[in-house]
């Protein structure tokens, strides 16, 4: 789960906070793949090549309204009858539970009905939505919709507009406020909303593009032209809010290890696009056998596999972690912070202000896909040395291998496109590599802040025009993609099994069951533990993902702070940030038992931790009772 790019941060911000995804999956087939292209773009000036000729805001809504209504027939567990929506809308108390892919279906149709200015309908469907939804983080979607709404209610006059808008934000709790306003900061010029619309277009057809693009043409220009009335009505509520007396933070219960001389060393890894070994070199796991020489001294079929693995098709980025060059840290690494600010609903310090200056530049495709690579790189060079930071802290007994696999976070080696199968084998032989090293040099505890959603992979499908002509032929392929990659970390898995692996749960505010994640959903593994995130005040955090059963565990993911490559502190938002934090525990709970099995650790960490408030469900770990608990029980021998 690496920083993401501007446009992934925009639509992941942007678009849940209307009503709508990043992405998901539709096998409606472009409507226009057969249409006379020479004809149509004479008249609508666009490449005869493009498949989005003739399809205005009319052929768009009726795209993703078709769509939509099909899929709560055929989507999600029985007990919702489509035909009764006017019924629940009116009645929310009546309605079944909303499964998350049911909720995403029906924020389109609100999308759709607000694009054609039916107010009435808009509103119902997220007030349906933010009633029954079972994953409630979902409880205060679609702000922007409302907001909007209540501004065209309030007529011409801009204090009337003002006041409606006001009347929305005030429903917000204090915690939610920030990550639910931020949209209306992101974008301030057309010209912004027209190259991300040039950008979509690009992609095939979907009923997904198509509600990207729906949003982006049709919505988000009425928020831009009206924008000072939104950011009065947020300085306003804000102002009101920040009167509110201060909710206290949660204690952490952080426990540090030095000194301990019951604490006994400990062999860890971090799994993730690249780590920079230079800032951890006194904890360090050595390979003995295998100096830094160019050569395959122990014979494992590795060259220099000294501290770890790497695995990367680029022949110029051998090292353990990434190098974007020397010119793109310098200018893109400074707005770091500021990306995972906004992710964090924080978007008046300095540093999200820093970003959205970088955003106001963006008035075409071409420039916002070059700020989105430079983001995106700075990223991945980052990632896994902040992770890596977390992951020690506070452990001195903690030796520290490096597992820098490139693909895994996809923003670099699959740029707007899928793996093919060759690649999806060499993906497989990085996994067998890595659980060979795991289990020759005893690695206890592995962290893995990395994944795919089926979503990410069927979005960067669709720009593969050439190969794929229909949305179905996508989702086919992103399945077998999904496949694949799930039985490549099952094997893993497998093949460790006195080793506990860590994992992100992903930060999409997604069940990661219904939606597939990988490897967060795999199943039958008992020495796989998946962490969600939480703010600084115990609550969920508005980007984590969630499952009753399979995300039981979650940790600090919010403004965490840890070192970048360059040796500075930087604070990163996600549940990349919260899995090492869990693993760090792990980590120093075998220090001090290491007869602690997988199975045994995870029980513990569940078990000592501090149930979180419903509607929420799942717990935060405590350091202090889990290490009081394992000291408690340890045998006689670990003492």
């Amino acid at each position: 789960m690496q920083t993401p790019s501007l446009l992934a941060l925009t639509l992941a911000l942007l678009l849940p906070a209307c009503g709508a995804r990043q992405s998901s999956p539709s096998i409606v087939p472009s409507p226009v793949a057969d249409a006379p292209d020479a004809q149509v773009a004479a008249a609508a000036d666009v490449p005869a090549a493009s498949p989005w000729l003739g399809l205005g805001r009319v052929e768009l809504s009726t795209l993703v309204r078709d769509d939509a209504q099909r899929r709560l027939v055929t989507e999600g567990e029985p007990g919702f009858d489509a035909a009764q929506l006017g019924a629940y809308v009116a009645h929310p108390a009546q309605a079944p539970e909303l499964s998350g892919r049911r909720c995403d279906r029906l924020l389109d149709l609100a999308v759709v009905a607000l694009a054609n200015h039916a107010l009435d309908e808009a509103e119902g469907i997220v007030r349906l939505v933010r009633a029954r939804a079972r994953n409630r983080n979902m409880v205060f979607t679609g702000t922007t919709v409302l907001s909007e709404i209540a501004r065209q209610r309030a007529g011409a006059d801009t204090a009337a507009q003002q006041r409606a808008i006001e009347g929305v934000l005030r429903e917000l709790p204090k915690p939610r406020f920030g990550s639910a306003t931020v949209v209306f900061q992101v974008f301030q010029a057309q010209a912004q909303l027209d190259a991300r619309v040039e950008q979509t277009k690009q992609q095939m057809v979907s009923a997904e593009t198509a509600r990207a693009v729906l949003w982006f043409s049709e919505v988000m220009p009425d928020v831009v032209r009206h924008r000072e009335q939104f950011l009065a009505a947020v300085a306003t509520v804000r102002a009101e809010l920040d009167r509110l007396a201060a909710e206290p933070e949660f204690n952490f219960h952080d426990v540090d290890l030095a000194g301990q001389r019951d604490a006994r060393p400990v062999n860890v890894a971090v799994w993730d696009v690249g780590t920079n070994p230079e800032l951890f070199r006194t904890q360090l796991l050595e390979n003995p056998g295998e100096p830094a020489n160019g050569q395959d001294d122990d014979h494992d079929g590795i060259v220099d596999d000294t501290w770890g693995i790497a695995s990367d098709p680029d022949p110029a980025q051998t090292g353990l972690f990434y190098n974007p060059g020397a010119d793109v840290i310098a200018q893109y690494s400074p707005f770091l912070r500021g990306v995972m600010d906004l992710r964090a609903g924080l978007a008046s310090t300095p540093a999200a202000q820093r970003v959205l200056e970088l955003q106001r530049g963006v008035t075409d495709a071409a420039a916002a896909r070059a700020l989105d690579e430079h983001l995106g790189a700075v990223g991945e060079w980052a990632h896994g040395t902040h992770v890596a930071g977390i992951m020690l802290r506070g452990n001195p007994s903690a030796r520290l291998a490096i597992f820098r696999s490139a693909w895994a976070g996809e923003s670099r080696v699959y740029d707007e496109r899928g793996p093919t199968d060759a690649e999806l084998t060499a993906e497989g032989a990085n996994i067998d590599a890595i659980a060979g090293f795991i289990n020759r040099h005893h690695v206890r505890v592995v962290n893995a802040s990395l994944g795919f959603s089926r979503e990410y992979v069927e979005d960067a499908l669709r720009h593969e025009r050439a190969l794929y002509r229909t949305d179905a032929d996508v989702r086919a392929r992103a399945e077998v993609v999904q496949e694949r990659r799930r039985a490549n970390w099952q094997r893993v898995f497998a093949q460790c099994p006195q080793t506990l692996f860590v994992v992100a749960a992903g930060n999409s505010n997604q069940d990661v069951l219904e939606y597939g994640e990988v490897p967060a959903s795999n199943n039958g593994a008992t020495n796989l533990l998946v962490v969600g995130a939480v703010d600084r005040f115990g609550h969920w955090a508005t980007f984590t993902n969630s499952n009753p059963e399979r995300v039981q565990v979650f940790d600090h993911g919010v403004e965490v702070d840890s070192l970048v490559p360059s040796g500075e502190h930087v604070p990163l938002s996600g549940t990349s940030m919260a899995s090492p934090n869990v693993a760090n525990l792990a980590g120093k709970l075998v220090a001090l038992d290491p007869a602690l099995t997988p199975e045994r650790l995870i029980t513990v960490i569940r078990e000592t931790g501090r149930a979180i408030a419903a509607p929420f469900s799942g717990r935060i770990t405590d350091e202090t009772a889990a290490i009081a608990r394992v000291r408690r029980e340890r045998r006689p021998a670990a003492r």
